[in-house]
């Protein structure tokens, strides 16, 4: 289980890393053009497998922590210490996953239904959400619990997300090409998922010894990601006194 724990641990590092590089292509270019589609379709692609493989493995150290990583560190007081450690970094790691699944699976189903949104009122649509709600629950209430700040500050994203796609969903009037802004805000959201993860754990070291950066850099991505989402949004919103579900929301 540790070889095939490593191996999707591995494979979701490369195409994450992939994923970070190609976020900012179709971001920058002009929307609906060639370069924007073509690599849009790319880190659509990647993003996918990587939020689907940090799903898997997350899963697996959260019910069984001690086959994946049997060697417990020395300055761990107790092997029940040691577990309850590694399971709540990875219940982070799986509600930051299912939250960039989310909102990339949900960027592209609002192109593909645009004013047919009965196509999304399924179980087999909504149960990421659902699922996503339920995780970010969990974790919110461990984060408190335990003053985890990370925790405290994302799982409330995640939430809100949540909330926003079902009310998105079971809206009742659409303005002609909202789900243009829609897929804007959710494709960025991605991204700002795929950066704090980045810095959370694989950029860890790069701030070792000194907390306040590391906070610092968790909370980057979204500082710049929202303020970019909301220009873009305003950029490309269609002009229509009709209310949508992501107004409601602001």
């Amino acid at each position: 289980m540790q070889t095939i724990h490593g191996f999707i641990v591995t494979l979701h590092i490369l195409t994450g890393a992939l994923s970070l590089l190609l976020f900012w292509v179709p971001s920058l270019t002009r929307k609906g053009g060639k370069a924007h589609k073509q690599f849009g379709g790319y880190y659509i692609k990647a993003m996918l497998f990587t939020s689907i493989s940090g799903v898997i493995s997350s899963t697996m150290v959260l019910f069984i922590p001690l086959v994946i990583y049997p060697a417990m560190p020395e300055h761990f007081e107790s092997v029940a210490y040691f577990t309850a450690y590694l399971r709540g970094q990875y219940l982070f790691l799986l509600m930051l996953s299912l939250l960039v699944w989310n909102n990339v699976r949900h960027s592209v189903a609002v192109l593909k239904v645009k004013q047919n949104l009965e196509q999304l009122r399924t179980i087999e649509y909504l149960w990421l959400p659902v699922l996503l709600f339920v995780v970010a629950s969990i974790a919110l209430y461990q984060g408190i619990t335990y003053g985890i700040t990370l925790t405290c500050i994302f799982a409330p994203i995640a939430l809100l997300n949540t909330i926003g796609i079902v009310r998105y969903v079971y809206q009742k009037n659409i303005v002609a090409g909202s789900w243009v802004t829609e897929h804007i805000g959710h494709i960025i959201g991605s991204g700002i998922g795929a950066y704090t993860a980045f810095f959370a754990f694989g950029g860890r070291a790069l701030f070792e010894g000194s907390p306040s950066l590391q906070l610092v850099s968790w909370v980057l991505p979204a500082l710049i990601g929202v303020p970019f989402s909301i220009w873009l949004s305003c950029k490309y919103k269609p002009k229509s006194s009709v209310r949508t579900g992501i107004g409601l929301l602001l």
